[in-house]
């Protein structure tokens, strides 16, 4: 356990696993039981996923420094939006979150897929890229929703707290290719980030992960 406690290039996705594991299950309380209010724990949790990013990107001074800036660039929006209750933060937010979403899954990537033999940690790895693959498209969906009318069916545009759960289930099973059908996209744009995310995610599953578990398998084999 103390192995896990203490950051390395063996273990630095566990962290940042748990946190996106974490946020998305506090999504769906918040929506579920703290409608309303329950956004502010969504900041808090979201700066938290930051953190927890930042701390995987330790070893890398550049992308360290960079997501450093999103975090604290976040945490103060998130602050300023809780202390003035000033809506107009709120894109604001939400685009620095989907940024550092799409920096991080980058990093991650390049970790992954370019250094080193394929041990436990890029597993992990893996796992960590898809959560924050079907994160940042959830968060792209909420903005596109926000500012395009009737960009989709099945989901109100009201506060984006009230959208983030809904999307973050339709950007996962889009992801996946489940495709249940509560909520479609109305608009040419919406659309096309739609099934972007669903050929990703095909490819993803079909190349990336079975790739990684191909190459442990024979790794271990020899």
């Amino acid at each position: 356990m103390k192995k896990l406690l203490i950051w390395s290039e063996k273990n630095n996705f566990i962290f940042l696993t748990l946190a996106l594991i974490g946020y998305i299950f506090l999504a769906a309380c918040v929506d579920q039981f703290w409608q309303g209010d329950g956004f502010k724990f969504l900041q808090a949790a979201m700066v938290l996923v930051l953190a927890a990013g930042v701390w995987q990107a330790k070893g890398k001074k550049l992308w360290f420094a960079i997501g450093l800036g999103f975090l604290l660039s976040t945490t103060l929006i998130a602050i300023f939006n809780l202390w003035f209750e000033a809506e107009s933060l709120a894109g604001i937010y939400l685009g620095f979150v989907f940024c550092y979403l799409v920096i991080s899954t980058w990093t991650a990537l390049k970790q992954v897929l370019f250094t080193g033999e394929i041990d436990t940690n890029k597993l992990v790895g893996a796992i960590c890229i898809f959560l924050l693959v079907g994160l940042g498209w959830a968060h792209l969906y909420t903005i596109l929703n926000s500012y395009l009318p009737e960009a989709f069916s099945g989901v109100s545009a009201e506060h984006w707290s009230s959208q983030i759960n809904a999307f973050i289930y339709f950007s996962f099973v889009t992801l996946t290719t489940l495709g249940y059908g509560e909520i479609t996209p109305k608009v040419p744009i919406t659309r096309f980030f739609t099934f972007s995310e669903a050929i990703f995610g095909v490819f993803y599953m079909a190349i990336l992960v079975a790739s990684l578990v191909g190459a442990r398998m024979s790794k271990r084999e020899r």
